[in-house]
Protein backbone atom coordinates (compact mmCIF):
# COMPACT_ATOMS: atom_id res chain seq x y z
CA UNK A 1 0.00 0.00 0.00
CA UNK A 2 1.48 3.53 -1.03
CA UNK A 3 1.57 6.45 1.05
CA UNK A 4 -1.45 7.99 -0.83
CA UNK A 5 -3.59 5.01 -1.04
CA UNK A 6 -3.59 4.84 2.77
CA UNK A 7 -4.11 8.32 3.23
CA UNK A 8 -7.24 7.98 0.93
CA UNK A 9 -8.44 5.24 2.80
CA UNK A 10 -8.16 6.77 6.40
CA UNK A 11 -9.87 10.33 5.35
CA UNK A 12 -12.81 8.15 3.72
CA UNK A 13 -14.78 8.56 6.66
CA UNK A 14 -14.12 11.20 7.75
CA UNK A 15 -15.01 12.88 4.87
CA UNK A 16 -18.11 11.20 4.43
CA UNK A 17 -19.01 12.32 8.31
CA UNK A 18 -18.26 15.78 6.83
CA UNK A 19 -19.97 15.55 3.87
CA UNK A 20 -23.32 14.69 5.74
CA UNK A 21 -23.36 16.83 8.33
CA UNK A 22 -21.98 19.71 5.32
CA UNK A 23 -25.40 18.63 3.71
CA UNK A 24 -28.00 18.89 6.40
CA UNK A 25 -26.38 22.09 7.82
CA UNK A 26 -26.29 23.64 4.54
CA UNK A 27 -29.62 22.22 3.35
CA UNK A 28 -31.00 23.89 6.44
CA UNK A 29 -28.96 27.06 6.03
CA UNK A 30 -30.78 27.07 2.76
CA UNK A 31 -34.52 27.03 4.49
CA UNK A 32 -33.78 30.06 6.49
CA UNK A 33 -32.36 31.97 3.83
CA UNK A 34 -35.77 31.39 1.51
CA UNK A 35 -37.62 32.74 4.60
CA UNK A 36 -35.65 35.78 4.75
CA UNK A 37 -33.29 34.85 7.86
CA UNK A 38 -29.72 36.31 6.87
CA UNK A 39 -27.72 34.25 9.30
CA UNK A 40 -26.55 30.57 9.13
CA UNK A 41 -27.98 27.59 11.85
CA UNK A 42 -25.06 27.83 13.62
CA UNK A 43 -24.42 31.28 14.30
CA UNK A 44 -27.89 31.17 15.32
CA UNK A 45 -27.41 28.37 17.78
CA UNK A 46 -24.33 29.96 19.01
CA UNK A 47 -26.46 33.28 19.51
CA UNK A 48 -28.25 33.97 23.07
CA UNK A 49 -31.79 34.88 20.94
CA UNK A 50 -32.13 31.16 21.45
CA UNK A 51 -33.49 31.19 24.62
CA UNK A 52 -36.11 33.17 23.59
CA UNK A 53 -36.85 31.70 20.81
CA UNK A 54 -38.46 27.69 21.73
CA UNK A 55 -38.71 26.63 18.32
CA UNK A 56 -35.24 27.96 17.59
CA UNK A 57 -34.28 25.84 20.46
CA UNK A 58 -35.37 22.78 19.15
CA UNK A 59 -33.73 23.05 15.79
CA UNK A 60 -30.41 23.44 17.38
CA UNK A 61 -30.87 20.50 20.16
CA UNK A 62 -31.83 18.15 17.19
CA UNK A 63 -28.83 19.67 14.77
CA UNK A 64 -26.37 18.77 17.73
CA UNK A 65 -25.43 15.40 17.44
CA UNK A 66 -25.07 16.75 13.52
CA UNK A 67 -22.28 19.47 14.44
CA UNK A 68 -20.58 17.14 16.72
CA UNK A 69 -20.08 14.53 13.95
CA UNK A 70 -18.46 17.26 11.97
CA UNK A 71 -16.35 17.93 14.58
CA UNK A 72 -15.57 14.17 15.27
CA UNK A 73 -15.06 13.62 11.27
CA UNK A 74 -12.48 16.56 11.40
CA UNK A 75 -10.87 15.70 13.95
CA UNK A 76 -10.38 12.22 13.62
CA UNK A 77 -9.46 12.79 10.14
CA UNK A 78 -6.42 15.09 11.24
CA UNK A 79 -5.44 12.22 13.77
CA UNK A 80 -5.32 9.79 11.03
CA UNK A 81 -3.09 12.24 8.95
CA UNK A 82 -0.55 13.33 11.59
CA UNK A 83 -0.07 9.66 12.58
CA UNK A 84 0.31 8.52 8.84
CA UNK A 85 3.02 11.31 8.27
CA UNK A 86 4.57 10.73 11.92
CA UNK A 87 5.20 7.01 11.05
CA UNK A 88 6.09 7.79 7.33
CA UNK A 89 8.77 10.01 8.68
CA UNK A 90 10.26 8.01 12.14
CA UNK A 91 11.13 4.93 9.97
CA UNK A 92 13.05 7.06 7.39
CA UNK A 93 15.17 8.84 10.17
CA UNK A 94 15.18 5.89 11.83
CA UNK A 95 16.16 4.03 8.70
CA UNK A 96 18.90 1.12 8.70
CA UNK A 97 20.17 1.77 12.74
CA UNK A 98 19.25 -1.09 14.40
CA UNK A 99 19.48 1.61 17.70
CA UNK A 100 17.46 3.87 15.91
CA UNK A 101 14.53 1.17 14.55
CA UNK A 102 15.17 -0.73 18.41
CA UNK A 103 14.49 2.69 20.55
CA UNK A 104 11.56 3.99 17.60
CA UNK A 105 9.43 0.82 16.20
CA UNK A 106 8.29 -1.04 19.94
CA UNK A 107 6.78 2.45 21.19
CA UNK A 108 5.69 3.81 18.04
CA UNK A 109 4.09 0.73 16.80
CA UNK A 110 2.18 0.61 20.72
CA UNK A 111 1.03 4.17 20.33
CA UNK A 112 -0.02 3.84 16.39
CA UNK A 113 -2.07 0.83 17.42
CA UNK A 114 -3.79 2.71 20.52
CA UNK A 115 -4.68 5.57 18.47
CA UNK A 116 -5.61 3.86 15.94
CA UNK A 117 -8.13 2.04 18.37
CA UNK A 118 -9.50 5.02 19.08
CA UNK A 119 -10.15 6.21 15.39
CA UNK A 120 -11.97 2.98 14.83
CA UNK A 121 -14.08 3.91 17.42
CA UNK A 122 -14.70 7.34 16.47
CA UNK A 123 -15.01 6.51 12.91
CA UNK A 124 -17.19 3.88 13.67
CA UNK A 125 -19.53 6.30 15.35
CA UNK A 126 -18.78 8.59 12.57
CA UNK A 127 -20.15 6.28 10.16
CA UNK A 128 -22.97 5.17 11.95
CA UNK A 129 -24.66 8.01 13.50
CA UNK A 130 -23.79 9.91 9.48
CA UNK A 131 -25.36 6.40 7.69
CA UNK A 132 -28.49 6.89 10.15
CA UNK A 133 -28.43 10.94 9.19
CA UNK A 134 -27.94 10.32 6.02
CA UNK A 135 -30.88 8.08 4.98
CA UNK A 136 -33.29 9.16 7.82
CA UNK A 137 -33.31 12.99 6.19
CA UNK A 138 -32.86 11.81 2.76
CA UNK A 139 -35.65 8.90 2.49
CA UNK A 140 -37.19 9.64 5.78
CA UNK A 141 -36.57 5.82 7.30
CA UNK A 142 -32.82 3.95 8.62
CA UNK A 143 -31.78 0.21 8.09
CA UNK A 144 -31.09 -0.55 11.62
CA UNK A 145 -30.04 -3.95 11.20
CA UNK A 146 -27.20 -2.76 9.29
CA UNK A 147 -26.56 0.44 10.94
CA UNK A 148 -26.21 -1.61 13.87
CA UNK A 149 -24.24 -3.76 12.15
CA UNK A 150 -21.49 -1.57 11.29
CA UNK A 151 -21.45 -0.44 14.88
CA UNK A 152 -21.31 -3.31 16.48
CA UNK A 153 -18.14 -3.84 13.72
CA UNK A 154 -15.81 -0.96 14.65
CA UNK A 155 -16.24 -2.03 18.18
CA UNK A 156 -15.29 -5.27 17.76
CA UNK A 157 -12.47 -3.91 15.69
CA UNK A 158 -11.31 -1.37 17.70
CA UNK A 159 -11.28 -3.51 21.02
CA UNK A 160 -9.75 -5.95 19.11
CA UNK A 161 -6.86 -3.86 17.87
CA UNK A 162 -6.45 -2.89 21.75
CA UNK A 163 -6.08 -6.23 22.93
CA UNK A 164 -3.65 -6.79 20.34
CA UNK A 165 -1.45 -4.23 22.51
CA UNK A 166 -1.05 -6.37 25.20
CA UNK A 167 -0.71 -9.26 23.08
CA UNK A 168 2.75 -7.77 21.68
CA UNK A 169 3.81 -7.06 25.21
CA UNK A 170 3.89 -10.59 26.20
CA UNK A 171 7.33 -12.38 25.32
CA UNK A 172 6.43 -14.97 22.33
CA UNK A 173 6.29 -18.55 22.87
CA UNK A 174 7.58 -20.77 20.08
CA UNK A 175 6.85 -24.41 20.34
CA UNK A 176 9.23 -27.21 18.91
CA UNK A 177 9.21 -30.92 18.25
CA UNK A 178 12.62 -31.57 20.03
CA UNK A 179 14.13 -32.41 23.47
CA UNK A 180 15.81 -30.15 25.63
CA UNK A 181 19.68 -31.59 26.61
CA UNK A 182 20.69 -31.66 30.19
CA UNK A 183 23.95 -30.15 31.00
CA UNK A 184 24.49 -32.82 33.68
CA UNK A 185 23.65 -35.58 30.50
CA UNK A 186 25.10 -33.83 27.61
CA UNK A 187 28.24 -32.17 29.17
CA UNK A 188 29.95 -32.34 26.06
CA UNK A 189 28.10 -30.18 23.79
CA UNK A 190 26.98 -27.72 26.67
CA UNK A 191 31.26 -27.08 27.42
CA UNK A 192 31.91 -26.96 23.91
CA UNK A 193 28.92 -24.05 23.41
CA UNK A 194 29.90 -22.33 26.40
CA UNK A 195 33.74 -21.91 25.23
CA UNK A 196 32.44 -20.41 21.53
CA UNK A 197 30.37 -17.45 23.43
CA UNK A 198 33.43 -17.02 25.99
CA UNK A 199 35.68 -16.99 22.59
CA UNK A 200 33.30 -14.47 20.81
CA UNK A 201 31.97 -12.39 24.15
CA UNK A 202 28.20 -13.67 23.43
CA UNK A 203 26.19 -14.42 26.10
CA UNK A 204 25.60 -18.09 26.17
CA UNK A 205 22.22 -19.73 25.32
CA UNK A 206 20.73 -20.80 28.77
CA UNK A 207 19.31 -23.75 26.51
CA UNK A 208 20.06 -26.61 24.26
CA UNK A 209 17.77 -28.23 22.14
CA UNK A 210 17.61 -30.90 19.26
CA UNK A 211 15.40 -31.81 17.16
CA UNK A 212 15.42 -33.47 13.53
CA UNK A 213 13.99 -29.70 11.84
CA UNK A 214 16.98 -29.49 9.00
CA UNK A 215 17.63 -25.93 10.36
CA UNK A 216 19.44 -23.75 13.17
CA UNK A 217 18.76 -20.86 15.14
CA UNK A 218 18.48 -18.78 18.25
CA UNK A 219 15.87 -17.55 19.89
CA UNK A 220 15.36 -15.27 22.56
CA UNK A 221 11.68 -16.11 23.14
CA UNK A 222 10.41 -18.68 25.10
CA UNK A 223 10.32 -21.97 23.73
CA UNK A 224 7.50 -24.55 23.87
CA UNK A 225 9.34 -28.21 23.48
CA UNK A 226 6.41 -30.73 22.62
CA UNK A 227 8.94 -33.47 24.03
CA UNK A 228 7.67 -33.23 28.33
CA UNK A 229 5.71 -30.40 27.65
CA UNK A 230 8.34 -28.13 28.83
CA UNK A 231 8.84 -24.25 28.40
CA UNK A 232 12.55 -22.47 28.30
CA UNK A 233 13.13 -19.05 29.40
CA UNK A 234 15.93 -17.41 28.40
CA UNK A 235 17.62 -17.52 25.32
CA UNK A 236 17.74 -20.67 23.26
CA UNK A 237 20.00 -23.09 20.53
CA UNK A 238 18.31 -25.08 18.25
CA UNK A 239 20.80 -28.15 16.98
CA UNK A 240 19.46 -30.05 14.29
CA UNK A 241 20.61 -33.38 14.89
CA UNK A 242 20.48 -34.68 10.44
CA UNK A 243 22.88 -31.94 9.75
CA UNK A 244 24.86 -32.22 12.54
CA UNK A 245 25.60 -35.38 11.12
CA UNK A 246 26.49 -34.29 8.17
CA UNK A 247 28.86 -31.99 9.30
CA UNK A 248 32.43 -31.69 10.25
CA UNK A 249 33.30 -30.25 13.77
CA UNK A 250 34.84 -27.22 12.06
CA UNK A 251 31.55 -27.00 9.87
CA UNK A 252 29.21 -27.08 13.28
CA UNK A 253 31.08 -24.81 15.30
CA UNK A 254 31.65 -22.01 12.29
CA UNK A 255 27.41 -22.29 12.51
CA UNK A 256 27.10 -22.21 16.41
CA UNK A 257 29.33 -19.26 16.29
CA UNK A 258 27.47 -17.63 13.67
CA UNK A 259 24.25 -18.68 15.86
CA UNK A 260 26.04 -17.27 18.66
CA UNK A 261 27.03 -14.14 16.99
CA UNK A 262 23.37 -13.10 16.99
CA UNK A 263 23.82 -12.85 20.88
CA UNK A 264 26.50 -10.38 20.79
CA UNK A 265 26.52 -6.18 20.48
CA UNK A 266 23.46 -4.65 19.33
CA UNK A 267 21.92 -7.67 18.08
CA UNK A 268 20.81 -9.01 21.41
CA UNK A 269 18.44 -5.77 22.27
CA UNK A 270 17.37 -5.46 18.59
CA UNK A 271 16.32 -9.60 18.94
CA UNK A 272 14.86 -9.05 22.40
CA UNK A 273 12.78 -5.37 21.57
CA UNK A 274 12.32 -5.39 17.91
CA UNK A 275 12.09 -8.52 16.50
CA UNK A 276 9.19 -9.42 18.76
CA UNK A 277 6.89 -6.22 18.03
CA UNK A 278 7.52 -6.70 14.28
CA UNK A 279 6.03 -10.15 14.53
CA UNK A 280 3.50 -9.50 16.55
CA UNK A 281 2.51 -6.27 14.12
CA UNK A 282 2.53 -8.72 11.51
CA UNK A 283 0.26 -11.49 13.14
CA UNK A 284 -2.31 -8.41 14.10
CA UNK A 285 -2.22 -7.08 9.81
CA UNK A 286 -2.83 -10.64 9.30
CA UNK A 287 -5.70 -10.72 11.96
CA UNK A 288 -7.41 -7.47 11.01
CA UNK A 289 -6.95 -8.76 7.13
CA UNK A 290 -9.05 -12.40 8.05
CA UNK A 291 -11.61 -10.24 10.01
CA UNK A 292 -12.23 -7.51 7.43
CA UNK A 293 -13.96 -9.96 4.86
CA UNK A 294 -15.96 -6.84 2.91
CA UNK A 295 -18.78 -6.94 4.77
CA UNK A 296 -20.37 -4.17 6.50
CA UNK A 297 -19.03 -4.94 9.78
CA UNK A 298 -15.55 -4.94 8.09
CA UNK A 299 -15.45 -1.70 6.69
CA UNK A 300 -14.40 0.46 9.22
CA UNK A 301 -11.55 -1.94 9.70
CA UNK A 302 -10.23 -1.84 6.60
CA UNK A 303 -8.24 1.99 7.20
CA UNK A 304 -6.71 0.71 10.25
CA UNK A 305 -5.82 -2.86 8.60
CA UNK A 306 -4.25 -0.72 5.74
CA UNK A 307 -2.24 1.44 7.85
CA UNK A 308 -0.77 -1.33 9.65
CA UNK A 309 0.09 -3.43 6.34
CA UNK A 310 1.79 0.01 5.03
CA UNK A 311 3.68 0.22 8.77
CA UNK A 312 4.67 -3.11 8.45
CA UNK A 313 5.61 -3.05 4.42
CA UNK A 314 7.70 0.25 5.58
CA UNK A 315 9.80 -0.94 7.89
CA UNK A 316 10.40 -4.30 5.98
CA UNK A 317 12.61 -2.00 3.82
CA UNK A 318 14.54 -0.81 6.73
CA UNK A 319 14.31 -4.42 8.46
CA UNK A 320 15.38 -5.78 5.06
CA UNK A 321 19.07 -3.75 4.87
CA UNK A 322 19.47 -4.56 8.29
CA UNK A 323 19.07 -8.31 8.62
CA UNK A 324 21.46 -8.39 5.67
CA UNK A 325 23.87 -6.54 8.01
CA UNK A 326 23.08 -9.28 11.12
CA UNK A 327 23.54 -11.80 8.74
CA UNK A 328 26.93 -10.75 7.47
CA UNK A 329 27.97 -9.78 11.07
CA UNK A 330 27.31 -13.20 11.90
CA UNK A 331 29.19 -15.21 9.57
CA UNK A 332 31.92 -12.63 10.50
CA UNK A 333 31.12 -14.37 14.20
CA UNK A 334 31.43 -17.87 12.75
CA UNK A 335 34.86 -17.45 10.62
CA UNK A 336 36.67 -16.06 13.81
CA UNK A 337 35.78 -19.50 15.49
CA UNK A 338 36.31 -21.45 12.94
CA UNK A 339 37.93 -21.11 8.85
CA UNK A 340 35.86 -19.23 6.65
CA UNK A 341 35.61 -22.20 4.57
CA UNK A 342 34.26 -24.43 6.63
CA UNK A 343 31.54 -21.94 7.40
CA UNK A 344 30.70 -21.67 3.28
CA UNK A 345 30.55 -25.36 2.93
CA UNK A 346 28.11 -26.19 6.08
CA UNK A 347 25.82 -22.67 4.39
CA UNK A 348 26.26 -24.85 1.07
CA UNK A 349 25.36 -28.15 3.12
CA UNK A 350 22.18 -26.96 4.83
CA UNK A 351 20.91 -25.27 1.41
CA UNK A 352 21.92 -28.59 -0.99
CA UNK A 353 20.38 -31.31 1.54
CA UNK A 354 17.53 -29.25 3.97
CA UNK A 355 15.09 -29.63 1.13
CA UNK A 356 15.41 -33.77 1.26
CA UNK A 357 14.17 -33.47 4.97
CA UNK A 358 10.85 -33.63 3.03
CA UNK A 359 11.30 -36.36 0.84
CA UNK A 360 12.20 -38.37 4.04
CA UNK A 361 9.21 -37.64 5.83
CA UNK A 362 7.03 -38.49 3.07
CA UNK A 363 8.68 -42.37 2.89
CA UNK A 364 8.22 -42.43 6.66
CA UNK A 365 4.78 -41.76 6.38
CA UNK A 366 4.39 -43.78 3.93
CA UNK A 367 6.14 -46.51 5.77
CA UNK A 368 3.33 -45.91 8.84
CA UNK A 369 0.67 -46.47 6.39
CA UNK A 370 1.87 -50.03 5.80
CA UNK A 371 2.54 -50.39 9.65
CA UNK A 372 6.47 -50.16 9.38
CA UNK A 373 8.28 -48.07 11.51
CA UNK A 374 11.27 -46.10 11.06
CA UNK A 375 14.15 -46.33 13.59
CA UNK A 376 16.68 -43.31 12.98
CA UNK A 377 15.50 -40.14 10.07
CA UNK A 378 18.26 -38.80 11.33
CA UNK A 379 21.06 -41.58 10.06
CA UNK A 380 18.55 -41.98 6.88
CA UNK A 381 18.79 -38.32 6.11
CA UNK A 382 22.84 -38.99 6.37
CA UNK A 383 22.31 -41.64 3.84
CA UNK A 384 21.12 -39.32 1.05
CA UNK A 385 24.41 -37.85 1.38
CA UNK A 386 26.32 -41.01 0.97
CA UNK A 387 24.61 -42.53 -1.41
CA UNK A 388 22.22 -40.59 -3.73
CA UNK A 389 24.35 -37.88 -4.79
CA UNK A 390 25.19 -37.40 -8.35
CA UNK A 391 28.65 -36.21 -8.12
CA UNK A 392 28.91 -34.88 -11.95
CA UNK A 393 25.47 -32.87 -11.37
CA UNK A 394 26.71 -31.62 -7.73
CA UNK A 395 28.33 -28.32 -9.24
CA UNK A 396 25.61 -27.18 -11.15
CA UNK A 397 23.04 -27.75 -8.18
CA UNK A 398 25.63 -25.76 -5.87
CA UNK A 399 26.06 -22.41 -8.42
CA UNK A 400 22.02 -22.57 -8.92
CA UNK A 401 21.83 -23.20 -5.01
CA UNK A 402 23.72 -20.18 -4.43
CA UNK A 403 21.65 -17.74 -5.72
CA UNK A 404 19.27 -18.60 -3.07
CA UNK A 405 18.52 -17.45 0.52
CA UNK A 406 17.93 -20.07 3.82
CA UNK A 407 15.40 -20.48 5.42
CA UNK A 408 14.73 -19.50 9.16
CA UNK A 409 12.36 -18.44 11.58
CA UNK A 410 13.14 -14.95 12.28
CA UNK A 411 14.73 -13.48 9.25
CA UNK A 412 15.63 -13.09 5.68
CA UNK A 413 18.84 -14.26 4.99
CA UNK A 414 21.06 -12.94 1.91
CA UNK A 415 22.17 -15.08 -0.50
CA UNK A 416 24.04 -17.69 0.09
CA UNK A 417 26.61 -17.33 -2.67
CA UNK A 418 26.83 -13.24 -1.23
CA UNK A 419 27.34 -14.55 2.45
CA UNK A 420 30.19 -16.77 0.96
CA UNK A 421 31.96 -14.38 -0.79
CA UNK A 422 31.65 -11.94 1.93
CA UNK A 423 34.43 -14.38 3.79
CA UNK A 424 36.46 -13.87 1.17
CA UNK A 425 35.56 -17.33 -1.00
CA UNK A 426 34.09 -17.69 -4.18
CA UNK A 427 31.34 -20.59 -4.74
CA UNK A 428 33.09 -22.08 -7.66
CA UNK A 429 36.25 -22.39 -5.64
CA UNK A 430 34.29 -25.22 -3.65
CA UNK A 431 34.94 -29.13 -4.26
CA UNK A 432 31.98 -31.11 -4.25
CA UNK A 433 34.00 -33.77 -2.22
CA UNK A 434 34.01 -31.25 0.37
CA UNK A 435 29.90 -30.85 0.44
CA UNK A 436 29.91 -34.95 1.27
CA UNK A 437 29.59 -36.70 4.45
CA UNK A 438 32.44 -37.03 6.88
CA UNK A 439 33.94 -39.45 8.46
CA UNK A 440 34.55 -37.86 11.78
CA UNK A 441 31.10 -36.12 12.31
CA UNK A 442 30.14 -33.57 14.44
CA UNK A 443 27.22 -35.82 15.63
CA UNK A 444 29.83 -37.15 18.31
CA UNK A 445 29.94 -33.66 20.22
CA UNK A 446 26.72 -34.97 21.28
CA UNK A 447 26.26 -37.42 24.28
CA UNK A 448 24.34 -40.28 23.63
CA UNK A 449 23.50 -38.92 20.22
CA UNK A 450 21.92 -42.19 18.82
CA UNK A 451 19.73 -42.85 21.29
CA UNK A 452 18.70 -39.33 21.05
CA UNK A 453 18.11 -39.55 17.63
CA UNK A 454 15.80 -42.86 18.10
CA UNK A 455 13.80 -40.81 20.79
CA UNK A 456 13.51 -37.94 18.46
CA UNK A 457 12.27 -40.32 15.75
CA UNK A 458 9.68 -42.09 17.40
CA UNK A 459 8.65 -38.63 18.81
CA UNK A 460 8.06 -37.78 14.65
CA UNK A 461 5.99 -40.43 14.10
CA UNK A 462 3.80 -39.92 16.95
CA UNK A 463 3.42 -36.95 15.84
CA UNK A 464 2.38 -37.76 12.25
CA UNK A 465 -0.42 -40.27 14.05
CA UNK A 466 -1.25 -36.98 15.72
CA UNK A 467 -1.69 -35.21 12.48
CA UNK A 468 -3.94 -37.67 11.10
CA UNK A 469 -2.21 -40.30 9.61
CA UNK A 470 -3.55 -43.63 9.91
CA UNK A 471 -1.71 -46.91 10.93
CA UNK A 472 -3.44 -50.36 10.03
CA UNK A 473 -3.50 -53.16 12.66
CA UNK A 474 -1.13 -55.85 10.20
CA UNK A 475 1.62 -54.87 8.75
CA UNK A 476 0.88 -54.34 4.88
CA UNK A 477 4.82 -54.78 3.38
CA UNK A 478 6.15 -57.98 1.24
CA UNK A 479 7.59 -61.19 3.30
CA UNK A 480 9.80 -61.73 0.56
CA UNK A 481 10.92 -58.16 -0.04
CA UNK A 482 12.36 -58.37 3.13
CA UNK A 483 13.95 -61.37 3.15
CA UNK A 484 15.87 -59.93 -0.22
CA UNK A 485 16.68 -57.40 1.61
CA UNK A 486 18.03 -58.87 4.82
CA UNK A 487 19.91 -61.30 2.37
CA UNK A 488 21.77 -58.00 0.63
CA UNK A 489 22.51 -56.55 3.68
CA UNK A 490 24.38 -59.65 5.17
CA UNK A 491 26.24 -59.03 2.09
CA UNK A 492 26.77 -55.63 1.92
CA UNK A 493 27.73 -55.73 5.76
CA UNK A 494 30.18 -58.77 5.04
CA UNK A 495 33.32 -57.10 4.76
CA UNK A 496 32.66 -54.85 7.82
CA UNK A 497 32.47 -51.98 5.54
CA UNK A 498 29.40 -50.01 3.95
CA UNK A 499 30.53 -49.19 0.13
CA UNK A 500 28.90 -46.81 -1.48
CA UNK A 501 28.63 -48.93 -4.35
CA UNK A 502 27.14 -51.72 -2.90
CA UNK A 503 24.15 -49.97 -1.29
CA UNK A 504 23.53 -48.55 -4.66
CA UNK A 505 23.91 -52.00 -6.35
CA UNK A 506 21.61 -53.32 -3.62
CA UNK A 507 18.95 -51.29 -4.07
CA UNK A 508 18.73 -50.51 -7.54
CA UNK A 509 18.30 -54.53 -8.26
CA UNK A 510 16.03 -55.08 -4.96
CA UNK A 511 13.45 -52.32 -6.89
CA UNK A 512 14.06 -53.99 -9.91
CA UNK A 513 13.14 -57.66 -8.82
CA UNK A 514 10.50 -56.29 -6.67
CA UNK A 515 8.23 -52.96 -6.36
CA UNK A 516 7.88 -53.69 -2.89
CA UNK A 517 11.42 -53.16 -2.00
CA UNK A 518 11.55 -51.37 0.50
CA UNK A 519 14.66 -49.05 0.81
CA UNK A 520 14.64 -47.36 3.95
CA UNK A 521 14.40 -51.27 5.54
CA UNK A 522 17.21 -52.28 4.06
CA UNK A 523 19.68 -49.09 4.74
CA UNK A 524 18.14 -49.63 8.35
CA UNK A 525 19.29 -52.80 8.51
CA UNK A 526 22.43 -51.82 7.06
CA UNK A 527 22.65 -49.14 9.78
CA UNK A 528 21.41 -51.24 12.70
CA UNK A 529 23.13 -54.67 11.92
CA UNK A 530 21.69 -56.05 15.38
CA UNK A 531 18.25 -55.65 13.81
CA UNK A 532 19.19 -58.74 11.19
CA UNK A 533 17.45 -62.14 11.50
CA UNK A 534 20.58 -64.47 11.98
CA UNK A 535 21.74 -65.33 8.60
CA UNK A 536 20.94 -69.47 9.12
CA UNK A 537 17.66 -68.96 9.84
CA UNK A 538 17.52 -66.57 6.48
CA UNK A 539 18.77 -69.74 4.61
CA UNK A 540 16.58 -72.03 6.04
CA UNK A 541 13.35 -69.64 5.62
CA UNK A 542 14.40 -69.32 1.81
CA UNK A 543 15.12 -72.85 1.63
CA UNK A 544 11.82 -73.18 1.26
CA UNK A 545 11.46 -71.05 -1.98
CA UNK A 546 11.52 -72.62 -5.25
CA UNK A 547 14.61 -72.95 -6.93
CA UNK A 548 14.20 -69.80 -9.29
CA UNK A 549 13.88 -67.51 -6.51
CA UNK A 550 16.89 -69.05 -4.54
CA UNK A 551 19.00 -68.71 -7.66
CA UNK A 552 18.04 -64.75 -7.82
CA UNK A 553 18.83 -64.28 -4.35
CA UNK A 554 22.04 -65.91 -4.46
CA UNK A 555 22.76 -63.94 -7.65
CA UNK A 556 21.42 -61.06 -6.13
CA UNK A 557 24.03 -61.25 -3.36
CA UNK A 558 26.98 -61.80 -5.92
CA UNK A 559 26.02 -58.65 -7.70
CA UNK A 560 26.14 -56.53 -4.64
CA UNK A 561 29.76 -58.98 -3.34
CA UNK A 562 31.11 -57.37 -6.98
CA UNK A 563 29.88 -53.92 -7.35
CA UNK A 564 33.18 -52.51 -6.17
CA UNK A 565 34.99 -54.50 -8.30
CA UNK A 566 35.88 -57.07 -5.63
CA UNK A 567 34.90 -60.27 -3.85
CA UNK A 568 37.06 -60.39 -0.78
CA UNK A 569 36.63 -63.67 1.71
CA UNK A 570 34.60 -63.01 4.12
CA UNK A 571 31.78 -62.74 1.19
CA UNK A 572 33.17 -65.20 -0.62
CA UNK A 573 32.61 -67.38 2.19
CA UNK A 574 29.44 -65.93 2.64
CA UNK A 575 28.23 -66.61 -0.80
CA UNK A 576 29.21 -70.59 -0.55
CA UNK A 577 27.55 -71.14 3.37
CA UNK A 578 24.10 -69.45 0.54
CA UNK A 579 24.78 -71.31 -2.15
CA UNK A 580 25.44 -74.67 0.15
CA UNK A 581 22.69 -73.95 1.82
CA UNK A 582 20.37 -73.24 -0.90
CA UNK A 583 21.45 -76.70 -2.37
CA UNK A 584 22.69 -74.98 -5.72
Amino acid sequence: MGFIKVLILLLLIPAFGVGVSYYVITDINNGLASQGIDASITELCVASVISATPELTELCDGLAPAFMLQKAAAISGAVALLLLVSFSGLSRWAGQSRKKITAVFPPLVATSILLLSGLILVQGAVLTYGAYLAESYAIGQAHFVLIGAIALGSAAAGLGLISSIFKMARKRTNSVLGLALEQERHPNIFSYVSELAVRLGAQAPNNIVVGLEPNFYVTSADVHVLAGDRVLKGETLFLSMPLSRIMTTEELTGTIGHELGHFRGDDTAYSMKFAPVYAGLGHAVHKMASDSDGSSHGIVAIPAQKLLQYMLETFHKNVSAVNRAREFEADKAGSEVAPGRALATSLLKVSLYARSWNNIQHQVVERMQQRKFTRNMSLLFSGIVQYDIDMEKLPEIVEAIGKESISHPTDSHPPTSVRIRELGLNISEVRPEELLSPRDSAIELIDDYRAIEEHLTRMQQQYYSAMGVEVPEEEQGSTAAFVLGAFGAHIVLADGDVAIEEIERAEAIGLHLTEQFDVIEFRELCHHPEDLPDIDKLIEYASGYDAEPRALILEYMTKIADADNEICEAEQSLLAKVKSGFGL
